[in-house]
């Protein structure tokens, strides 16, 4: 799930009117594959990330776009049989052009994670986890999971919810990833949220966690058939390592989902392979396999692991 800064007293409401004074700075990434761009400014002041990205076209509406829904058609490439052309929509067509998300006020925290930047391969030990990774994770203020707490009390988009188990320990809730629009089942995006505060990231999990990572595969399964007709051999579910927040979440993805880059490997796991993992740990006290292992990842130099993980030259080439 995107990060979304909360709305901070004394600014206007987000609406047309206000997003139309953004004023451009830069642009911090884009991709051509998904057709998205990050782009860097302020509203009223404020720091601002817009990212703009082309929405999917679903299936069901194909056939009126190609028989009735363009306005214009522009042949930029013919080589028969081969044809490439851009098409422009009529007004008639009830499409939306853009899913646009926006991060107002962005911190630079947020900025940095969405500038392209150079990034390396590094070796996470345990004791480097240790000594760099968990003071790092330990430093963010309560505030920083503001947003994702207001999720899961109730505060904020309780109308989005999928799914939800109260308990407290052993509890979740299910709602769709702001990178997705909810159009394309193939492009079908979720986020499960645990209720437990305990678990900061997959380093943290134990054999004690298996039931609750099993029923997260479970109830999230069940859902998605039921919901949206996606079966469950049809589902990626996996975890970041780095996260992008500390708070533990699992995401679910659709198999045909293409060009999204957090499921890079070294940053993704599947879910299935840490429940296996965890049922090979020995039981807690002792520490599980995932707190002993070595992970290896990709880390760009913006991050606020990099300076720490470089120091010492901990980050150096493959033997």
């Amino acid at each position: 799930m995107a990060e979304l800064a909360e709305h901070s007293p004394g600014l206007p409401v987000l609406d047309l009117k206000t997003l139309g004074t953004f004023q451009f700075s830069q642009i911090l990434s884009q991709n051509s594959i998904t057709g998205s761009i990050y782009l860097r400014g302020t509203i009223h002041e404020q720091d601002a990330i817009i990212h703009l990205q082309r929405t999917v076209l679903p299936s069901e509406k194909a056939l009126d776009v190609i028989g009735s829904g363009l306005a214009a058609l522009n042949v930029y490439l013919e080589n028969k049989p081969y044809f490439s052309a851009h098409g422009y929509l009529t007004e008639t067509v009830k499409l939306p052009d853009l899913q646009i998300a926006i991060i107002w006020p962005a911190t630079p925290i947020h900025i940095k994670k969405y500038t392209a930047q150079p990034k390396f391969m590094v070796r996470e030990t345990p004791e480097i986890y240790e000594a760099v990774v968990r003071p790092y994770i330990d430093s963010f203020p309560p505030e920083r999971l503001e947003w994702v707490y207001n999720i899961l009390d109730g505060v904020k988009e309780a109308e989005r919810v999928l799914y939800s188990d109260e308990d407290e320990d052993k509890g979740f809730m299910i709602v769709p990833d702001l990178k997705w629009d909810q159009t394309s089942m193939s492009a079908l995006y979720l986020t499960v949220l645990v209720r437990t505060r305990t678990i900061q990231s997959m380093r943290d999990l134990t054999s004690h966690h298996i039931p609750l990572l099993r029923e997260i595969q479970a109830q999230t399964h069940h859902m998605v058939m039921e919901r949206f007709g996606v079966r469950s051999d049809e589902l990626r579910m996996f975890v970041h390592y780095q996260p992008s927040y500390y708070h533990f979440h699992v995401h679910v993805v659709h198999i045909e989902h293409v060009g999204l880059a957090g499921m890079t490997v070294g940053q993704a796991h599947l879910l299935d392979d840490i429940i296996s993992l965890l049922e090979l740990s020995p039981e807690p006290p002792a520490a599980s396999l995932l707190a002993k292992m070595t992970f290896t990842y990709a880390l760009g130099i913006e991050h606020g692991l990099y300076p720490g993980l470089s120091a010492g030259q901990r980050i150096r080439p493959f033997p």
